[in-house]
This record gives structure tokens, sequence and C-alpha cells, in this order.
């Protein structure tokens, strides 16, 4: 069963961890510098105590502190301003020797099942019976899942976006639209799915499902109206269906879905029958391409599936 496959092939993806080299000498930071006032209600605090005046610090003594501090002249304060001085130049001297750490490098991607199953989770027994009805109940069935995008960005680098296969440890992993339909659960055969409309055609469907955005449609607007919406109807299909789109199956670096994306509410009586394995591959396939050819830190496309077919 599909919605069973996905669910048995991520366990095995959540076991990938970054393991760290063991043994390096860990250099404790210095201490950040103290300002000129800290400087000087330190000395009063410390005075006040060898004087017998205070026990304890309260409200009362930190005011009195504060304001002898704002009555001070200037040439009292020339003191505290060195000493403030000579800390900094210490300290900056002492952090600059501090060895760093390098910098991770990690593949910046919009892609979050962990979104995507938090909002399901929230949908009553009639919209998930209508979303099993069009072809979507994988995505009921999806579990709360952090991408590691390190090993994202090593399956990015791997893969070969011209003849769509993972060059994993010297063996070659073809991948295909029947990939896509075992790991995530969507159709791989019938009618390609359009993304072809005019600008009015785009608008008049914005008007009709409720988007009236200009621009890309922002991923928040789709999710807040998914949890208000208790209906079932063509509103709801097309709204959880660009909310899919743009956080797992084709999701981008930004947090909006594309606009031409609208299109395919054209054709949302046929949702049932359209090839979706094909649109989310060849999706993945574009932005594998543009993050390489344009030296891109983001790629497009669903990173979920490169995760796990991997481990096939």
């Amino acid at each position: 069963m599909k919605t069973t496959r996905i669910l048995y092939a991520t366990r095995s993806m959540e076991r990938v961890e970054n393991i760290e080299k063991q043994g390096a000498v860990q250099v404790p930071p210095p201490k950040r510098s103290v300002g000129l006032f800290l400087i000087y209600y330190k000395k009063q605090l410390e005075l006040m105590k060898s004087k017998g005046i205070v026990d304890k610090i309260s409200t009362t003594v930190k005011k009195e502190i504060r304001e002898k501090w704002m009555n001070l002249d200037e040439d009292s304060k020339l003191e505290y301003k060195k000493e403030a001085r000579e800390n900094f130049e210490k300290y900056a001297n002492l952090s600059h020797n501090i060895p760093r750490k390098a910098r991770k490098v990690s593949l910046y991607t919009r892609c979050a099942p962990n979104r995507v199953h938090l909002t399901v989770s929230n949908l009553n027994e009639r919209q998930r019976f209508v979303l099993r009805e069009m072809g979507f109940g994988s995505m009921l069935d999806l579990r709360s899942i952090q991408l590691n995008r390190d090993f994202c960005k090593w399956l990015v680098d791997h893969f070969d976006h011209n003849s769509c296969a993972l060059d994993i440890c010297g063996r070659r992993l073809p991948i295909s639209t029947k990939d896509v339909e075992f790991i995530l659960g969507v159709k791989s055969s019938g009618v390609d799915v359009s993304i072809v409309a005019s600008a009015e055609e785009i608008n008049h469907i914005c008007q009709q499902h409720g988007v009236n955005v200009v621009g890309d449609i922002p991923i928040n607007l789709l999710e807040g109206k998914l949890k208000e919406m208790k209906t079932s109807g063509k509103e709801f299909v097309g709204c959880f269906v660009l909310f899919v789109l743009g956080t797992l199956l084709c999701p981008t670096p930004k947090p909006y879905i594309k606009r031409s994306f609208i299109s395919i509410l054209l054709n949302i009586d046929e949702f049932k029958s359209l090839n979706w394995a094909k649109l989310v591959l060849d999706f993945l396939i574009r932005g594998v391409r543009k993050y390489k050819e344009k030296n891109r830190v983001g790629v497009s496309g669903c990173l979920l599936f490169l995760m796990v077919i991997c481990r096939k």
C-alpha cells in the first residue's frame, strides 16, 4: 500500500546523523568586556559591602547607585572609561586568537514535510475522505520529518539532472516517475499536469478560490485558509493541493508558490487522473539544474523524495 511505503521509507531516512570529530581540544571563549557603568556599579557595590552599608542587593540599592552614576561629572567617569577600554582591548585580543569552527555549508529549501503533517492533522473526516478520493491520501499519512540539509546538499551534488540519476558510492541509481509514486504515493500515469493559462484566467481562478493577491501566492495564506476551512468542496481541494505543492511536492526556496500554479485548478475535476509524479520529478530536475548552473544557494523541488530514494 502506497501510504505505508512512505511511512516505512522515512523511518530509515531519519537515522541519518552528522558525525563530529572526536578528541578536539575545546578552548573556552573569553568573557566579554563590560561597559563603564557596570564597572562603576560593581565597585560601588563592593564599597558598600565593605563598609557594611548593605548586606544584599535590593532594588533600592540598585536605584541609589544608578542615581549616583547619573549625577557623576565627566571627569569622574574618565577612570571607568579607561578601564572599560582596556578590558575591551584585552577581550578583542583574546577572542581574535580563539580558533572558530568552520561554518557548515547547507542547502536552502522550503521543502517542509513536518508542515504538511501539522496541517493534515487538523482536517476533519470529510476533508480526509475527499483527498483520498482525489488521489492525495498518502499526504494524510505523512510523518513529521525534519530534513537534514547537509545530507540534502550532498544528494543534490550527486544528482545528475541530465540523466535523472543519483551517483552514490560508485553506484548509479536511475530515477523514474514510478519511484516518485512508490515513495510519495502520487499517481505516475495519466494526463500531464498543465501549468498554462492566461493572466485573465488566473485572476478569475484566484477570485473563485478566495486567493486575492497580486503576484506569487504566500504559503502562509494557504495554510491559514486551511486551518479555518471546514468545508470539503472545490475551494478546499484547490487550496490543499496548492499548499502541498508549495511545501512538499514542488517547493521553491521562497515562501511562495508560483502564481502560474493556479492554472492547475482549471482541471480540478480531473485531479484523480493527472500524472502528479511527472510534475514532481520534472520540477526537481529543473530545480537542481538551475542550482548547479546558476550557482544558487537554494534549490527547488522535493528533497524529501531524494532522501528517501537513496535508501531504497
